[in-house]
């Protein structure tokens, strides 16, 4: 365990998700006590559907301060990932709104009376997204880590808002904003959302257990407290977005999609300085080639069948995604 073997009782909101999943079980086998508090519908059940060592799952919404309330007694630390993210910010943004804004609301208000109650502070940490600081690409590359927010969607409004909530909630806090996280697993959004960017967007990656890395290395650390970091992979994790593309159709065997359906429209993605968030949180251990290699792995039989079934036929009949 780390830490000292110091057994931290922690809360993730949000944590049936890609990222919360991941960081649940990370906390979970580290040796943490680790609550998780999502909303129940058919999708989150399967997530933790059987019992786990360390993890207790606690149903609710985000929105509701009393469920909120409940989930936070006796906790040590909450890791809020909780949120509506894109596509779904942009087509239901008074929901949004709602759910980013208000429910980081109502679960720095429960962390404090928590707080006031256990008579120790409830330590808060927020997930954002680089997406704060707006369109970048006319910028000088990689961006600093005080680089001034200019939001440009409705998901990087809620987001700056939030962070605001959290600076202000009276509670030690730390704010993460994340690069361009990939969910290991395959989802068809990895496809029907790719053109979005346009081919020539400077992006940064970062895997997503380099993330869980940098929350295990936050515990118990003051030096994260008051701070604001960057969750970016690093030098060797910068390229276009068209070169992260072609990893993957590259390992599915997939001919090169058509660059001519994808946007010109610049993305909220860049490059950044990680170095500060680097040396708090030591978390920055893999790159883009480790997660193609976890992709491969966790997509088994499926692999098989687009590399040597869907990809011989799209090549055959000059299919292009």
């Amino acid at each position: 365990m780390t830490n000292g073997n110091k057994r931290i009782r922690i809360l993730v909101t949000g944590g049936a998700g890609g990222v919360g999943e991941l960081v649940v079980r990370r906390f979970a086998a580290e040796g943490h006590p680790v609550r998780v508090f999502d909303l129940r519908n058919k999708l989150t059940e399967k997530v933790f559907g059987a019992r786990d060592a360390n993890i207790e799952v606690c149903w609710g919404d985000i929105t509701d301060p009393e469920s909120v309330r409940v989930a936070m007694k006796g906790i040590d630390e909450v890791f809020h990932l909780a949120g509506l993210v894109p596509p779904a910010t942009e087509t239901r943004p008074e929901i949004a709104r709602k759910v980013n804004i208000e429910g980081t609301r109502i679960a720095a208000e429960q962390a404090l009376k928590e707080s006031e109650n256990a008579g120790k502070p409830v330590i808060f940490r927020f997930s954002s997204t680089v997406a704060v600081f707006g369109i970048t690409n006319t910028l000088e590359p990689p961006l600093p880590p005080d680089q001034p927010v200019n939001p440009c969607d409705t998901y990087s409004e809620t987001k700056v808002e939030a962070e605001e909530i959290v600076r202000s909630c009276g509670l030690p806090w730390t704010i993460y904003r994340f690069s361009a996280a990939q969910y290991i697993k395959v989802r068809k959004e990895n496809f029907s959302q790719m053109r979005i960017i346009p081919p020539d967007n400077r992006i940064e990656f970062v895997h997503i257990q380099d993330i869980a890395d940098a929350f295990i290395n936050s515990l118990d650390n003051e030096a994260t407290l008051g701070s604001t970091f960057i969750l970016a992979g690093g030098p060797r994790c910068r390229m276009l977005y068209k070169e992260q593309i072609m990893g993957v159709f590259n390992l599915l065997g997939f001919p090169e999609p058509d660059w001519s359906k994808f946007t010109d429209k610049p993305f909220n993605l860049d490059w950044y300085d990680t170095a500060e968030a680097q040396k708090v949180l030591e978390y920055q251990s893999r790159t883009y080639d480790d997660y193609l290699a976890d992709f491969r792995k966790v997509m088994g039989w499926r692999y098989t069948a687009a590399r040597y079934l869907a990809s011989p036929i799209m090549k055959l009949f000059n299919i292009r995604l």
